[in-house]
């Protein structure tokens, strides 16, 4: 897992790496008295501007090394800065991925095995639901099988066609059936971007 905190119950998948539950458990409180407030994670720490002339790294959102804004790709991990970021509150769910192969998502092991702990429980989500492909242009699309789904894939609240290759910009929403939704965020190549 990455050394990045996150917050409790949320699930950390950078590229790459297998999805892992969150460990069970929690802390006990007695009946009529309030639970205690979780900690809330502070939020990644942006760089902080430096003096004029000269450059500031962020960190890499696959490895999380430091990427001068020079930079196309990261010198430790050799991704490139273009990715998406999908967050899913419920269940807690943040995925990054970058240009290659589709990422799926679904309830199928094999088929999409950075999704498939999470949505295990939840049986509205197909075993094939849809896949995210992002283009080295910063462009990305969501996809449907061909076969379709029971529940559908909606992109702002349109429902997607199966088989149709359906782009998606930063800030919107895609939903698999009508109870899990995502906020997509879209790094593109530029300088200064993820």
């Amino acid at each position: 897992m990455s050394e990045r905190a996150t917050p409790p119950g949320w699930y950390l998948v950078p590229d790459g790496e297998e999805l892992e539950a969150p460990e069970e458990g929690g802390t006990a409180h007695r009946p009529g008295e309030a639970p205690e407030p979780e900690p809330t994670a502070e939020p990644a720490p942006r760089p902080a501007p430096g003096p004029a002339g000269v450059e500031v790294s962020a960190p890499c959102w696959n490895c999380r090394a430091p990427v001068a804004p020079r930079d196309a790709r990261c010198a430790s991990c050799d991704r490139t800065r273009t990715h998406v970021l999908l967050v899913c509150a419920e269940p807690c769910l943040e995925l990054r991925h970058g240009p290659g192969p589709p990422l799926h998502l679904g309830r199928h092991p094999d088929w999409a095995p950075r999704t498939a702990a999470a949505f295990a429980g939840w049986n509205k989500i197909s075993r094939h639901h849809a896949s995210l492909t992002v283009e080295p242009d910063g462009s990305a699309w969501v996809e449907e099988p061909e076969t379709g789904t029971r529940n559908g894939t909606y992109l702002n609240r349109a429902r997607i066609a199966p088989g149709v290759r359906t782009p998606v910009r930063d800030g919107d929403q895609l939903r698999l059936g009508l109870r899990v939704s995502f906020v997509v965020r879209l790094y593109g190549p530029g300088p200064g971007t993820g």
